[in-house]
């Protein structure tokens, strides 16, 4: 009897511990880093307006594309550098540094200074960013 109460003693603290199959979850900023391609792209300010509800887009014998590069700073942190190519032109880019990526209930959402920027989901990318002193716009989607 006391050989089967060690047995069972034994085996339960066997089962008990941590398994080596145990998977942790990557870090947020892994799970959203990479390149996404343009699919929309809208910039309004007080001079102009530019709207491309499709990317890429060939008008006239110019191309407009552009891509969106997360790269990992830190297990929260990302930089998310915004270019946008049209043939023929100089590309325009824009970096944000130090995006911090947060879990919003069950969405994950990218906040610069405090201010959620956009929405992210590992595929795709939703940004919208709004100014009124001075007037400024700028929204895009972007997939994987």
């Amino acid at each position: 009897m006391k050989h089967l109460i060690a047995f069972l003693l034994i085996a339960f603290a066997f089962t008990a511990c941590k398994k080596e199959t145990d998977i942790e979850p990557a870090p947020l900023a892994d799970r959203f880093a990479g390149t996404y391609k343009l699919s929309s792209f809208r910039y309004v300010d007080d001079t102009q307006k530019l709207e491309f509800p499709t990317l890429p887009m060939t008008a006239n014998g110019t191309t407009i594309s552009g891509k969106v590069t997360l790269t990992k700073k830190s297990d929260k942190t990302l930089d998310m550098t915004f270019l946008l190519t049209a043939t023929g032109m100089d590309d325009e880019s824009v970096t944000f540094e130090g995006v911090e990526v947060r879990q919003v209930g069950s969405e994950y959402g990218l906040f610069a200074e405090g201010s959620r920027i956009a929405d992210v989901d590992g595929s795709s990318i939703i940004f919208n960013y709004t100014e009124s002193n001075p007037k400024l716009e700028m929204a895009f989607v972007a997939r994987k």
